[in-house]
């Protein structure tokens, strides 16, 4: 079980964000963040990638120590995106005049909003769904 915070947008819309690691930041970076809307950092990541691409074809000499630093670097960007990619997020919600309600433990992102819209059933129910 996860905690997801649930955030209620100004058209009532629900959205669950987990709360810790996020584990498709981290493997889909630029990807990621496109689809959760977070197109500066989605941008900006995209073309450090392609700078990266660029410094690693253009190396001829060092191209072992090329490769290692530009593999280091991006790996510290997807452990931005790991670590920090729901809080940015979170952020990204509240820039759109979403708000806090509370904290909830749920199986999933889509039980946890399923919940809060339903308060009748509880998070240990997910079983008779």
């Amino acid at each position: 079980m996860n905690q997801f915070k649930i955030y209620i947008g100004p058209g009532g819309d629900v959205k669950a964000v987990k709360c810790g690691w996020n584990w498709a930041g981290f493997f889909f970076t630029y990807f990621w963040a496109g689809i959760s809307k977070l197109w500066s950092l989605g941008v900006f990541s995209f073309m450090l990638h392609l700078v990266l691409i660029v410094v690693l074809i253009s190396a001829e000499n060092n191209i072992e120590q090329v490769l290692h630093l530009t593999a280091a670097i991006w790996m510290v960007v997807k452990f931005v995106f790991g670590f920090k990619g729901n809080e940015l997020f979170e952020k990204s919600l509240c820039d759109l005049g979403y708000e806090f309600k509370e904290t909830m433990t749920c199986v999933n992102a889509e039980y946890a909003v399923y919940y809060f819209k339903n308060k009748t059933l509880q998070p240990g129910d997910a079983g008779s769904l």
